[in-house]
């Protein structure tokens, strides 16, 4: 009888030490802020999401798109395309990547860059033209949406708990399916 009184304790309890465990359990979440410190967009990632910034640079006129991805709680350039390499933009494969060349853009590829955050510069509809793709919302134009402003984006650790999707009504309206900025070509 003790031994089924023991298992029967047990039973009930793992429920109560498993939601113990998630509530505590540590999690990366991907945060933007606006340069006021309000919270624009968060959501816990898992590793390897990804999001991608795309903007029209302001000598070259032609556009240009960064991939980050998130891995061990930092921001990770992964890949940035262009289709001119005058201006400062890259003109050289990274030392730990690779370069592919597929006649519409340049990729260069790794190079081992990471940030805890970084601040993104949104231009407006004459410079810049900032496109953002948040996995899984799609392409939104921030130039509209955040004209002139410095974004924080960053990756932190919190309590699973705490680290819930939040959009603002700004995200929440924000067309989705945009087409992509073009500028000119190579």
């Amino acid at each position: 009888m003790k031994n089924i009184s023991c298992c029967m304790f047990l039973v009930l309890s793992l429920p109560v030490l498993f939601l113990t465990a998630a509530a505590g359990w540590r999690v990366d979440v991907f945060q933007m802020k606006d340069t006021d410190g309000r919270l624009i967009f968060q959501s816990p990632v898992s590793l390897g999401h990804k999001f991608t910034t795309r903007y029209i640079h302001s000598v070259e006129l032609t556009p240009v798109e960064d991939e980050y991805k998130i891995a061990g709680g930092l921001l990770w350039t992964w890949e940035e395309k262009v289709r001119s390499t005058n201006a400062g933009l890259p003109f050289s494969k990274p030392r730990y990547g690779r370069f592919i060349d597929t006649g519409e853009w340049m990729i260069f590829q790794g190079g081992r860059m990471s940030w805890k955050e970084y601040y993104y510069r949104v231009g407006n509809k004459h410079i810049g033209r900032n496109q953002m793709t948040l996995e899984p919302f799609g392409r939104r134009n921030f130039y509209e949406l955040f004209t002139g402003e410095r974004l924080v984006i960053r990756v932190l650790k919190m309590p699973l708990i705490y680290a819930r999707l939040y959009r603002t009504e700004i995200l929440q309206k924000a067309p989705m399916g945009v087409p992509p900025t073009e500028g000119g070509s190579r």
